[in-house]
């Protein structure tokens, strides 16, 4: 714990203990996750895939909770160079602008030793999340020097963080020298990611971008401690979770020494990314698995080239379907167009009796994913 008289705004503390009894299921349970995650063969095409997007959706959901407005797909269209309509010019800069942070972000790689947090990242990441964007009073990579109140009374009061920049210039060398002090750097990396997160939002040095500044600071810790996917998709979680956002941030406030609620609130949201994206690594490799599977069937001639297609249909297009879809959805047309119901019905009576389709009372039919256990 390190502690700090400031000239205007009294004692300010930096702790980094918590209720480890309430915490430590779920530290072992994120834990165990990742190194899930890192053991898992992602291949190239996977990543490919999985990044982008997780960028993205990232993106979006870091500026939303800040009230922009533009949604992932628009977000992708920007990235890619195109001018989208319907937004102000505001709001397309902010998400260029995270665009540049998240890039900068990608080129710092983890390394054995642990990663030390510096102002003039911080700055540096200030700067680009608040460039050409309009504002009364902050000028971007500068602290501020005046009075912010953060928060409302429907998420748990109204907070007011120091005021001067004395203080604020103080606070932040205090808070760098703490976050990367042994005992903080020796931390499970999720916790201190959120400890950095937590205590940058409570000093809130900047006039604005706290908040987006703060959650890219966490993720620059979990990423170079090894923690893959998940840290941009933290941003996620908080924009659908946002009232609970702001509660676990006025819950930790009140009780002064103890940041176990925004701790637990960020494990929370830690473990569902990590849930998420191991679901999708492992569909990912199931999906390939299957796809080598079905065609040494097909090579054996225990599938049909018509029964191959199908399956391989289901597995690029997963879909529940009826016999009747067969012959009239587009999806299926080009194998099913000329064949009859009876011979479309002898495919799927052959293919769920094999387990490669599975089918409900309702005759509906769909891709049996865990044919092979």
């Amino acid at each position: 714990m390190r502690e700090f008289l400031t000239y205007k705004s009294g004692k300010f503390c930096f702790c980094h203990e918590f209720n480890s009894l309430e915490l430590a299921p779920s530290l072992l349970r994120a834990t165990i996750l990742n190194e899930t995650i890192c053991d898992l063969p992602i291949l190239p095409e996977l990543a490919s895939s999985i990044e982008p997007e997780i960028m993205y959706s990232s993106i979006s959901a870091t500026a939303a909770i800040e009230g922009n407005p533009i949604p992932e797909e628009d977000v992708k269209l920007i990235a890619e160079g195109e001018d989208v309509d319907g937004y102000s010019k505001k709001d397309k800069q902010e998400i260029l602008n995270l665009i540049e942070a998240y890039d900068l972000l990608s080129r710092i790689k983890p390394s054995s030793a642990s990663f030390q947090l510096t102002e003039d990242l911080i700055c540096t990441l200030h700067k680009l999340v608040t460039h050409d964007i309009p504002h009364e009073h902050n000028k971007p990579g500068e602290y501020r020097d005046g009075l912010v109140r953060v928060g409302d009374k429907a998420h748990g009061g109204v907070y007011t963080p120091p005021k001067i920049i004395e203080d604020i210039r103080n606070l932040m060398e205090i808070f760098i020298e703490w976050i990367n002090c042994d005992d903080v750097v020796d931390l499970n990396p999720f916790v201190r990611a959120a400890l950095a997160h937590y205590y940058f939002c409570i000093i809130h040095p900047f006039w604005d971008g706290n908040g987006r500044t703060a959650r890219l600071l966490e993720t620059v810790i979990l990423e170079t401690s090894n923690v893959k996917y998940v840290p941009r998709e933290l941003s996620n979680y908080y924009y659908k979770h946002v009232d609970e956002y702001y509660i676990a941030f006025s819950q930790s406030i009140k009780l002064k020494r103890d940041p176990t609620p925004f701790l637990a609130f960020s494990l929370t949201g830690a473990i569902s990314g990590l849930t998420g994206i191991k679901s999708s690594i492992i569909r990912f490799i199931r999906i390939l698995a299957l796809k080598d599977f079905y065609s040494n069937l097909r090579k054996k001639k225990k599938l049909t080239s018509r029964q191959y297609g199908l399956l391989s249909i289901l597995l690029d297009s997963p879909t529940v379907f009826t016999l009747k879809d067969l012959n009239t959805k587009p999806l299926f047309s080009a194998l099913y167009l000329r064949v009859s119901t009876q011979t479309a019905r002898r495919d799927l009576k052959k293919l769920t009796e094999a387990r490669y389709l599975a089918a409900n009372d309702e005759g509906e039919c769909s891709l049996n994913m865990h044919v092979l256990g």
